[in-house]
This record gives C-alpha cells, sequence and structure tokens, in this order.
C-alpha cells in the first residue's frame, strides 16, 4: 500500500486534467481491499424497491496493487429490456480499467438488466479496479434490485488458467445451453465452424465463451452456404468489443463480414466497439465472417442468429442490374393542376426490394393531380449487400397550414413526409418534411429506409403532393476514385491514372448518411506527396479534437495505412469563407478518413486532391463557386457550442479515496 496514496493523486490530477466524466451528478460507493477482504453490495433501499431517480451511482472496487476483483451477484431484478433488447434500467460494468475512475472514453463490458435467471451471475476485473454504474430511467415500476458479494482475489495465488477454468465451468453449465453454436466446428480449430442449408434453415452463432468474455487472441470463421437460388441472412443482436476509438479498420478486435466465400469477396460489414441489432444480407449463396482479437483488453463479444432465405423474387430485366448514384440535381416544376381521377382506392403501400428495381420513382397518390385528404402511405426500401438506399425529392408541394410553405418551419397539423432507417435497434428519423421546400437527397445508413406521406383530414385537395427517385447503390454516392473490395467504402486514387481531381463524402451534396466510415487512399508514385484542400467542409463537430466523446462526425489523416496519424489533427465543424491552404503527406501514400456516427448528419465535403512531384508543379485549385451559394473555406476545428462536463462529483470520489488510502498507509 505504500505508493498507493501518490499514484492515486497522480491519476486524479490525469482525470481533472481531461475534465470529463460519465456524468457530472454520479454519486459513489466505494468499497477498498483490506488484504483479501470481502463483503456485500447492494442497490439504494434493497431489499425495498430502489429509486426511480437513481440517474448514475458509481460502486467502486479498488484492490490492493497484485489483486482482482469478483463479484457474485446473489439476487437481481431491474427493469426488463424493451422488445428491441434495449435496457432503460440497467447496470453497467467496466471490467477492463487501468485505474478507480472511468471518462467518456471508456467503454462498458457489459449491461445488465432484467431478473437473475437471464444474468451471469459472477465478473472478474482484469486489473485491481472494477465499476458497476446503475441508472433508472424515471418511470414508475417496482423493482428491488440487486445484492451481490465482492472479493479481492490474490493474483500470484489465482492463474489465468484457473480464471478461464472458472469462466469455462459457467459457459458449459446447463443454463447456458442456449448459447451453443448451431453450425458444425471444424475439427483441430479454435472456432472455424460451418453452416450449410442442407443441414439447418436457421441458428445462432457467437463469439468464443459468450456471454462471458472472448479469450485473447482468438481467430474465429464462421462459412455459411445456402443452396443455390437463396442468399445468407445475418442478425447481429449485441457486439460488444474492446475499441479505443477512431476508424474500425485500426482496432485489434473486430467482426468482418465478407460477401462470398473468403476473404478475396467484397467486405460488406466491419464492426468494432458497441453496437446492437446489425443486419446483413449476402447478395448470393455464400457468406463468411471472420472475428479475432489481440492479447489483451477482452470484451463479451457478439451474438447472432442467421437465416437461409429463399429467392422466389428475380431483378425485372428493364432495370439496371448496378444503379448509379442521383447526381441530377433538376427540379420538377411548374406541374400543371389536373382534377384528380376518380379511382375509388389507391394503395400505396409499397415494399421495394432491390432485387426486383434497383431504382425508380415513389409518389403521393394520383400525382401529379391532387392527393385526397386523410391519406397514409408507407414506402419500404430493402436492399442486400453494401447497398445503400439513396433518395431524391423532384417535386414538393404538400399542403402546409403554418405559415410559408417554401420555408416551413414546423410541420405539426400540415402534410408531411417522415423518412426512417432502423440504427442501433433502435428506429431513427432522418427527417420530417412538408410545405414547398425540397428535402435535401438523403442516404440510409444500412440496407433499410421507410418513407412515409401523411395527409391531415383538414388538407384542401389543392396540392399535387410529391414525387422521388430512389436508387439503390453499392458506392455510397461516391463517384470519383476506383472501389476497393477489402472495406465497405473504400477508394483508391493513382497518380498514374489522375494527377490530380476530387473526392466527396458520401452522398454528396446530399446529407451523408449516419454510422458511416469510408476510406480514401492516395498512392502516388516516388518522391511525390498529396495535397488536399477543402473548398467546402461541413462535418457536425466539436473541436479541437473532434473525439467520440463530443459525439464528433469527423475527417482524419495518416501517412500510415494501418494507423491515425497523430500529428495531423482531424478536422470538423462548420467552414467559413476564404481560401484554406492545402493538407500535404509526408511521402506518396495519404489515407483519408471520414467518419460519421448515429447522432447528426450534416452536408459534408467536397475536395481537391493533386499528387505533386518535382515534374508536376502544384496547379492552384480553382477558388470559384463549386456549388453556388454553399462555397466555404475550412479554418480549422471549429470551437463548437459544447461544453466539458463538470468534474465535481469525479473529485470528490477521488478525494474520498485519496483519504481512505492515506488512512489505510498510515
Amino acid at each position: 500500500m505504500q505508493y498507493w496514496f501518490e499514484g492515486l493523486l497522480i491519476y486524479m490530477s490525469y482525470l481533472m486534467s481531461i475534465g470529463n466524466t460519465v456524468n457530472p451528478g454520479c454519486e459513489c460507493v466505494i468499497y477498498q481491499s483490506n488484504g483479501g477482504s470481502t463483503g456485500r453490495f447492494t442497490s439504494p433501499n434493497f431489499p425495498q424497491y430502489y429509486p426511480r431517480d437513481a440517474n448514475c451511482i458509481l460502486y467502486t472496487f479498488i484492490g490492493d496493487v497484485k489483486e482482482l476483483v469478483e463479484i457474485t451477484f446473489l439476487q437481481f431484478d431491474m427493469k426488463k429490456a424493451t422488445s428491441n433488447n434495449i435496457c432503460t434500467d440497467f447496470l453497467r460494468l467496466f471490467l477492463y480499467l487501468d485505474g478507480p475512475g472511468i471518462n467518456e472514453h471508456d467503454r462498458h463490458s457489459a449491461e445488465l438488466c432484467g431478473v437473475l435467471n437471464s444474468t451471469q451471475k459472477k465478473y472478474y476485473s482484469s486489473d485491481r479496479a472494477l465499476i458497476l454504474e446503475l441508472h433508472a430511467d424515471g418511470l414508475p415500476g417496482n423493482f428491488t434490485g440487486f445484492q451481490g458479494r465482492y472479493q479481492f482475489l490474490d493474483k500470484e495465488n489465482l492463474s489465468r488458467k484457473e480464471l478461464e477454468n472458472r469462466q469455462s465451468m459457467l459457459i458449459n453449465s446447463p443454463k447456458h445451453e442456449q448459447f451453443v453454436i448451431s453450425g458444425t466446428k471444424m475439427h483441430g480449430t479454435q472456432c472455424t465452424y460451418y453452416f450449410d442449408s442442407n443441414n439447418t434453415k436457421s441458428g445462432r452463432l457467437f463469439s468464443p465463451f459468450y456471454p462471458q468474455n472472448y479469450q485473447a487472441m482468438s481467430k474465429c470463421q464462421y462459412h455459411f452456404q445456402a443452396k443455390k437460388g437463396d442468399k445468407v441472412k445475418i442478425f447481429f443482436q449485441n457486439i460488444q468489443l474492446y475499441h479505443t476509438g477512431g476508424s474500425c479498420r485500426y482496432s485489434h478486435d473486430a467482426i468482418v463480414v465478407y460477401n462470398g466465400r473468403d476473404r478475396s469477396a467484397d467486405v460488406i460489414g466491419h464492426y468494432c466497439d458497441i453496437q446492437n441489432q446489425v443486419e446483413l444480407t449476402s447478395t448470393g449463396r455464400n457468406l463468411f465472417i471472420e472475428f479475432y482479437s489481440d492479447d489483451k483488453n477482452e470484451a463479451q463479444g457478439f451474438a447472432a442468429s442467421y437465416t437461409f432465405v429463399g429467392s422466389s423474387i428475380h431483378r425485372s430485366v428493364t432495370t439496371q442490374p448496378k444503379a448509379e448514384p442521383i447526381n441530377d440535381l433538376s427540379v420538377s416544376v411548374g406541374v400543371t393542376y389536373q382534377p384528380r381521377p376518380t379511382h375509388p382506392e389507391f394503395n400505396c403501400n409499397k415494399e421495394i426490394n432491390s432485387q426486383i428495381h434497383a431504382n425508380g420513382t415513389i409518389q403521393s397518390p394520383f400525382h401529379p393531380s391532387p392527393y385526397s385528404a386523410g391519406v397514409t402511405c408507407t414506402y419500404t426500401f430493402t436492399g442486400v449487400g453494401r447497398e445503400r438506399v439513396q433518395l431524391k425529392f423532384v417535386h414538393m408541394d404538400l399542403f402546409f397550414n403554418g405559415g410559408n410553405p417554401t420555408e416551413p418551419l414546423d410541420c405539426a397539423g400540415s402534410d408531411s413526409i417522415k423518412v426512417t432507417i432502423p440504427l442501433s435497434g433502435k428506429v431513427v428519423e432522418l427527417g420530417v418534411y412538408c410545405g414547398k421546400k425540397l428535402p435535401p437527397v438523403l442516404m440510409s445508413a444500412g440496407t433499410k429506409m421507410t418513407v412515409q406521406f401523411h395527409s391531415e383530414s383538414s388538407s384542401k385537395g389543392m396540392t399535387t403532393g410529391f414525387k422521388a427517385v430512389y436508387s439503390f447503390v453499392n458506392n455510397f454516392g461516391i463517384s470519383t476514385g476506383e472501389r476497393d473490395s477489402r472495406g465497405v467504402c473504400v477508394f483508391n486514387y493513382y497518380s498514374q491514372r489522375e494527377s490530380h481531381g476530387t473526392f466527396t463524402s458520401p452522398n454528396y451534396p446530399g446529407l451523408y448518411p449516419r454510422n458511416t466510415e469510408c476510406h480514401y487512399l492516395f498512392y502516388g508514385k516516388g518522391k511525390e506527396t498529396v495535397h488536399i484542400q477543402f473548398p467546402v467542409f461541413q462535418v457536425e463537430g466539436i473541436g479541437p479534437r473532434c473525439d467520440e466523446g463530443t459525439h464528433s462526425d469527423y475527417v482524419s489523416f495518416s501517412n500510415f495505412a494501418d494507423s491515425e496519424d497523430r500529428k495531423l489533427h482531424r478536422l470538423c465543424g462548420a467552414s467559413s469563407e476564404g481560401k484554406k491552404e492545402s493538407i500535404e503527406s509526408d511521402g506518396p501514400f495519404f489515407r483519408v478518413v471520414f467518419k460519421s456516427n448515429d447522432v447528426y448528419d450534416d452536408e459534408g465535403f467536397f475536395a481537391y486532391y493533386q499528387f505533386k512531384g518535382t515534374d508536376n508543379p502544384i496547379t492552384p485549385v480553382n477558388n470559384g463557386e463549386v456549388n453556388p451559394g454553399t462555397m466555404h473555406r475550412y479554418d480549422g476545428p471549429s470551437s463548437g457550442s459544447g461544453q466539458r462536463l463538470s468534474t465535481s462529483s469525479l473529485i470528490i470520489c477521488l478525494l474520498t479515496l485519496a483519504f481512505l488510502a492515506h488512512k489505510v498507509n498510515h
């Protein structure tokens, strides 16, 4: 214990310097080791109901230098997860900590809710500290919470093999039979499985030892083969991988999904970090999943289900087999009013599958004639592989009851169009649009999108509705560069083919899709360097760090193939008028990464690139208007309007820890 007090003060100074806690209102309950001590911990008021306003309570367990923490739940009764498998009351577990504190960068290892029978009972820390974080949603409910036992274990007396044996016993117990993989394991492999539609039509797959943490240095392969003409649908209910932020391509723990037999096929999914309810469908009969981890910081892993789906549909020969992005920005204007046809009904609920129609149009009932009052139409789009749904409105004339229809501020009480996508286990609105103003060009984050048109009963019957063009695209609406099959959204630019050119964020000039990562790889020759300039830059984020803690989308740069370059800061925020000096590489290779999260979207960027060498001096960029009325300069990361979180609660907790440690030490 002699170095504990000094170490804690150093750690407290570090946390105060970054100034970001998980929640500024967190309360702390501290359990400190006294040489292998043990005891009980409970939720507030246990065994009575825990308070519904328990916003953030941290249970912090701190062992000596050579100790681990073991916790065992004896009773557990919290609000059950929703039908979408989302916990609104939850207890989060932080098992992989370097010290007795957490901030916004620390990812939880598990999130528990429900009852004891559905909950893993025993957990171990990877080091001397373990933290539980309790939250309640504030809504009515009567739940007793939890009671558990903690114990500080001596690392020297508890080998890694013994820990793995304990976990293995838990996984192989009858209560965990639900986590058996449905496929056939290849003899002599760690976790290579084969799934054939001749043996089973559906089933489950998991990371090793799920729901316990996966092992270090895991290398797993899952091979799927459907019968000819069928496809493979994968649904990840839960993904929890250790990730330190930034690009998934740099992550040491990841899941990669290939649209074929092996790694030579196109990548259609690349996942790290924490995600819920992700669905993918192959374009053919084969699908291959690879899961890998490094030698540290294991997490829970993933749980998924699969289904071999029949292909009773065939693409129409009159449609294009490969859809091109929507680049035509023309607007349908001057529509002549025509009396509404006297059709008794108009069935406007449509399910649009990319395998039948790769592109086409949707429109309001009877367009270009007026539509009826009190109508609701739903258009559901479903793609496969890496396809994304791109939607561009070319006509908009809806009954508006709130003022100027060309600049609608509020769609309440007016006819409207709502566009939604499934994202992170929720249905997320991309926007609600009304009046006469054309919505921006939209793109789905995955293979699905829903458009719902609704007219009020008070509609006057004089407006002509809407018309929109849809397209299932494989290139994210990026029209330059050569698409690279090694990633979901990767494009290559070679100086031998084009010495200069342009590139954009996905779906530009529309809103970029959420939860999307695109890589732009520039390959020069000899002593060439790459120069990049952003005449248009509008990426949602808060500078100067543009990190995950501020929920920032960002653009990053690197001179390296497999890691982010720390000397080149990320860019995010809004740009301003003027001229921006170009960003330069150190050598002939350069990587630009665009990454958006699942919270916001924005216009994105338009960029110039040029390979500069001794025989091709850089050409001045034309700073004329690329897009009239939207020309910008990017002067650096925006300061934004975000505020850092308060550190008061963390300081109080750590001062308490310091006092306890100092008392024990003396």
